[in-house]
């Protein structure tokens, strides 16, 4: 009897036996090739599942990786720049901003990613005159989406081997800053030196006069800079009232200033020698020039120049206006109050003798405008007025309080030495034009006025490299700072040859003031809106040019009310951020510190 094959297989293959219909249709799916590949792609399927979740993951944790080191990398250079701009700033204030500098790049819940307060940590050390060491470190635990997605993979059994998987790994960033002294630095250090000055800085006069801390301050400032390891700094100083004296900084024999002055509107039309000539008692040039003015309208603009600039600088001559000056001759005596005149006089030579009768004196004789007279020939006998001589640049030999009576500039140098030296002469007397003092910090840091470039016809220097060339001079850094501790005062528009008509924005014999690109509301240097506006001209021009100015108020300045329009000029005047104010000769020294460690490069270390 023969046996059929189902009948054989129901007895030896034991995959056989009875079963229900769907397992029965899954055990033929196994046995063939079907299902053979049916079993592979299902483990395939979850190998696949498990690779892709794990690749997810792999992407998104280097995604928040390069986004936290990111946010941190900011963070560290915006922390740097509030070390560089705030002054006083607390170490937990300091901490504060640089979370949220972080914050603001680093959205809370990226990618899932969990960072505590105590995960994030910003640590200062060092100085700002060697250097300050910026530490910013972020960490957190980033959700992981293989151990949710793939089976047996959670955290909360057992991967392959019995191993428990995590569900969060973690994530941190971390860097390193250095914020350190420039290594090429030319800082021109522009001070009021003005009457003014000699006042106490606050109430408390125990701390000396405004002069006095001026001169401490910026003597820090030098020592600070110069200490720094690795520098290559220079500092120059430009003392000013109206006027700046350019000293032995520049040479009076060079083609920058025109010595014979030849142009007919020149006020010095009969070409007074700059040399002295010792037949002629207070002769020769003081050392203060005149702004180049342009055309016949004698227009005046917010520039550099250069040496070989045409129309060049002119002499300041305090009394050879162009058509000579009319001296008044009186008859007085002694407590006369009638004070005939005797005769007029037009005098086109120095030196002049100024007649002192005291207030009033011979007030109802003499024009409104005029409060004292000036004597040529001087009045002789035992009944003639009291008399003080005066010299072409307008000093005295009884009196320091003349337009160019100032100490000198220096040019750039690295000799704190002779920096000392003449930071400590520095004294207290005259008007107030800041443009004055600012435009000649701009030329000390202008390549136009090196050696080099304007043929050995421009700054006195051992480097005829100084000023660097801007362009080519790696890390180079060029800084003004200005310092006042008043507003822009011209002088009186009163009196024998009132300073302002003689002062160095004027330079015609007159109060006119002309200046197109400007836009000047009442072209007058007795305007102080108009010094003001001048002065906010040069200062955008300076920063055009790629100099970073830092502006100082000093003293009672902005205090009350009549100042508040100086005190905006001088925060427009300043680069974005570098505006101080020292209220008392202890935080001048304070912020002079400050700004000798902000003169400096920070850089991403780690």
């Amino acid at each position: 009897m023969m046996l059929n094959r189902s009948s054989k297989q129901h007895h030896d293959d034991p995959l056989a036996q009875p079963v229900g219909p769907n397992v029965g249709r899954a055990a033929a799916l196994l046995r063939g090739d079907e299902g053979a590949v049916a079993v592979i792609f299902a483990i395939c399927g979850s190998m696949m599942i498990a690779s892709l979740c794990i690749a997810l993951d792999t992407i998104d944790g280097g995604m928040t990786q390069s986004r936290m080191q990111s946010a941190l990398d900011v963070a560290t250079l915006s922390a740097g720049v509030d070390l560089k701009h705030g002054a006083g700033l607390s170490v937990a204030q300091w901490q504060k901003d640089a979370r949220a500098y972080y914050n603001a790049n680093m959205p809370i819940g990226y990618m899932s990613l969990t960072m505590p307060d105590s995960g994030f940590s910003a640590t200062l050390s060092g100085s700002p005159a060697t250097g300050e060491t910026i530490q910013l470190s972020a960490a957190g635990t980033l959700k992981l989406i293989a151990p949710v997605v793939v089976p047996g993979t959670s955290g909360s059994g057992s991967g392959s081997g019995g191993q428990t998987l995590p569900t969060t790994t973690p994530m941190a960033a971390n860097n390193t800053a250095l914020y350190l002294p420039q290594s090429t630095l030319e800082l021109a250090m522009v001070l009021d030196n003005t009457g003014s000055m000699a006042d106490p800085a606050s109430s408390d006069s125990s701390q000396g006069s405004k002069i006095e801390g001026l001169r401490t301050a910026a003597n820090a400032l030098v020592s600070q800079i110069f200490a720094q390891s690795g520098n290559n700094s220079y500092i120059g100083l430009v003392p000013f009232t109206t006027m700046v004296n350019v000293g032995t900084s520049l040479l009076p024999t060079g083609s920058w200033i025109t010595p014979a002055a030849n142009d007919p509107n020149s006020y010095n039309s009969t070409g007074i020698s700059m040399m002295v000539q010792p037949s002629v008692t207070g002769s020769g040039w003081g050392g203060c020039p005149v702004e180049p003015r342009v055309g016949s309208a004698r227009n005046l603009y917010p520039l550099a120049y250069a040496p070989a600039s045409s129309p060049g600088f002119t002499p300041f001559y305090y009394n050879v206006p162009k058509a000579g000056f009319k001296i008044t001759n009186y008859s007085a005596v002694a407590k006369d109050t009638s004070c005939p005149v005797a005769n007029v006089n037009t005098v086109m030579n120095v030196p002049l003798t100024y007649q002192i009768y005291g207030s009033p004196s011979c007030g109802t004789s003499m024009p409104a405008t005029i409060y004292n007279s000036w004597f040529q020939p001087p009045a002789t006998g035992n009944n003639a007025p009291a008399m003080t001589t005066w010299d072409q640049n307008g000093n005295s030999y009884y009196s320091n309080e003349r337009p160019c009576h100032i100490q000198p500039m220096l040019f750039l140098t690295q000799n704190q030495t002779t920096l000392a030296a003449a930071i400590n002469q520095m004294t207290a007397n005259g008007s107030t034009i800041i443009p004055t003092g600012l435009l000649w910090g701009w030329r000390m840091v202008s390549s136009a006025w090196s050696p080099q470039v304007s043929s050995s016809n421009g700054w006195v220097s051992s480097d005829p490299n100084l000023p660097r060339p801007e362009a080519t001079t790696q890390g180079l850094q060029r800084v003004v700072i200005v310092l006042t501790d008043g507003e822009n005062d011209p002088g009186g528009a009163s009196g024998i040859m009132p300073s302002p008509s003689f002062n160095g924005l004027s330079g015609v014999g007159n109060s006119a003031l002309t200046a197109p690109t400007v836009g000047l509301p009442n072209g007058s240097t007795t305007s102080v809106a108009d010094i003001n506006t001048f002065q906010l001209a040069v200062c955008t021009a300076m920063k055009n040019d790629g100099i970073t100015i830092y502006s100082i108020t000093f003293g009672t300045y902005g205090t009350d009310t009549t100042s508040v329009q100086a005190q905006q000029t001088m925060q427009n005047c300043a680069s974005p951020g570098n505006y101080y104010h020292a209220p008392t000769n202890a935080a001048l020294t304070a912020i002079f510190q400050q700004i000798a460690g902000n003169l400096g490069v920070l850089r991403l270390t780690q």
